[in-house]
């Protein structure tokens, strides 16, 4: 692990930890992340310039859309940010959709969903799907081409893209061309090897986790529910063709690895790869090490290959 990691885990663990809070405080607790978030992207990444950038609602869904190009039938990204579905928003993660648009020459557009506690389940999941249906239906004006949609998102909007694959998988009109997990979240048992061995000290911690998942699905009974636990579904042939991004220090990297594989047995195009040395959030902070900002050229092949 490089000093510059270690400078970030020391900076998390001792001055802004990703942690718990009462209701009363998470608006403020919020407004303290962003900060965090706005001096990550100074320190350890680069804002790329994008010739069109559009702030819009999609159904009282305020969503962002990057273009670098006005040809027609593009490709497009719909991204949900990571966060525990409580924390962030299209602003934090910025300069993430300016680089998968810079890099992938598509459309992005960067979902910034309800989040909880305010909005429990199945508010995120809904915002994300609404705006995919929009994007399909509005393809031609957008300058989409509809048979190309991808999703994607980190941690908490990982789980926003593993859902939507088998949400829309029997879909009459709606296919989905390619889903992009990058450490996602997939298995409300949060008891996993990785999630023991890596509890605390690299960034996401087990009780952050059980925090997130408390808020977002308060009901007991939601929290394996495949609708939100996509690892739990009983079928899964047929879905988009995946890239599954995983941290070598990451407590969900085995529920990730688990759900590439389930995705592979059953005979979809699955490519996986855990980035070595890493800590869960490492793709907000590309330049923190050559492995990391590897994650967005190995995105750019994926996609070039596969849709």
């Amino acid at each position: 692990m490089n000093w510059k990691l270690k400078l970030i885990l020391w900076f998390v663990n001792n001055v802004q930890p990703i942690r718990q809070a009462a209701d009363s405080e998470i608006a403020e607790t919020r407004i303290k992340n962003m900060k965090v978030a706005a001096l990550g992207n100074r320190l350890f990444n680069s804002k790329k310039e994008i010739k069109e950038i559009k702030d819009f609602t999609i159904d009282k869904i305020p969503v962002r859309l990057y273009r670098n190009s006005t040809a027609a039938n593009q490709k497009v990204i719909i991204y949900g940010h990571g966060g525990g579905f409580v924390y962030y928003n299209i602003e934090s993660h910025d300069y993430v959709t300016r680089r998968l648009c810079a890099m992938n020459d598509c459309t992005v557009i960067s979902v910034d969903y309800r989040l909880a506690p305010e909005h429990p389940f199945p508010a995120a999941h809904e915002d994300f799907y609404k705006v995919i249906e929009y994007v399909h239906q509005h393809a031609k004006e957008l300058g989409i081409d509809a048979s190309k949609i991808i999703v994607a998102g980190d941690s908490a909007g990982g789980n926003l893209a593993a859902c939507a694959g088998h949400h829309f998988k029997n879909h009459a009109t709606i296919k989905i061309a390619a889903q992009i997990l990058i450490y996602p979240w997939l298995d409300g048992k949060i008891a996993s090897n990785s999630i023991e061995k890596y509890q605390t000290g690299y960034l996401l911690t087990k009780d952050a986790m059980l925090w997130f998942q408390q808020k977002y699905t308060p009901n007991p009974a939601d929290k394996c529910n495949p609708a939100v636990s996509p690892i739990y579904q009983t079928d899964f042939k047929n879905l988009p063709a995946a890239f599954v991004i995983t941290a070598e220090y990451d407590p969900l990297k085995d529920e990730g690895m688990e759900y590439a594989e389930k995705l592979k047995l059953a005979g979809n195009s699955v490519l996986q790869k855990d980035y070595k040395e890493l800590v869960h959030g490492f793709f907000n902070i590309p330049k923190i090490s050559d492995e990391a900002m590897q994650a967005y050229y190995d995105i750019q092949a994926f996609l070039k290959k596969m849709v």
